[in-house]
């Protein structure tokens, strides 16, 4: 059941984002090709997961926990993450998503046949693991997850920008 959602504006395109995670997988990457959902893991960011999927049946991950997510590729806003119960809209790019994972949920999709191709999403928690509802409100998930998915998101921008910079810099003295 989605607890919480709002659009946050990121310091660079979420397309940036995901081609510069996609790159950073522990395992080389590849795009999900069977099953319903994939987590890769992250070089130097353990508590981050990119997870990508397709239609997701109904179903609870049996943990008294929270799964914040941000989402990255939304093809033609088709897919919707969402309670068994619950009508949503899509999630667009740049929304995040307090996600309890105890009670059912699933994944969507306007486009029953999935030829739309996956959706993608940054995941965080502690160690890349589910936050316990004992521990943990949505509030207090969503306020941290919103600030921790900034700064990485700010930090890449950041790595971008300066490896542009390198390269221009780089290019003008072969010039001379």
């Amino acid at each position: 059941m989605i607890k919480y959602t709002e659009t946050i504006q990121l310091p660079l395109a979420a397309d940036q984002l995901l081609s510069y995670l996609q790159n950073i997988t522990v395992q080389p990457y590849k795009p999900l090709s069977c099953g319903y959902i994939h987590s890769h893991e992250l070089k130097s960011l353990p508590d981050f997961r990119l997870m990508e999927g397709v239609i997701v049946p109904p179903h609870s991950d049996g943990i008294a926990g929270y799964r914040p997510i941000l989402m990255l590729r939304n093809p033609s806003n088709s897919y919707i993450v969402r309670g068994t119960d619950q009508t949503l809209s899509p999630q667009k790019r740049g929304t995040l998503i307090v996600l309890d994972i105890d009670i059912q949920h699933e994944v969507r999709s306007t486009d029953p046949n999935g030829r739309l191709g996956n959706w993608s999403g940054l995941v965080w928690g502690l160690s890349g693991q589910p936050l316990l509802k004992a521990e943990w409100s949505t509030e207090n998930v969503a306020e941290m997850a919103k600030q921790e998915f900034l700064k990485l998101c700010g930090t890449i921008h950041e790595r971008l920008e300066s490896s542009i910079a390198s390269t221009s810099a780089r290019n003008s003295l072969a010039l001379c």
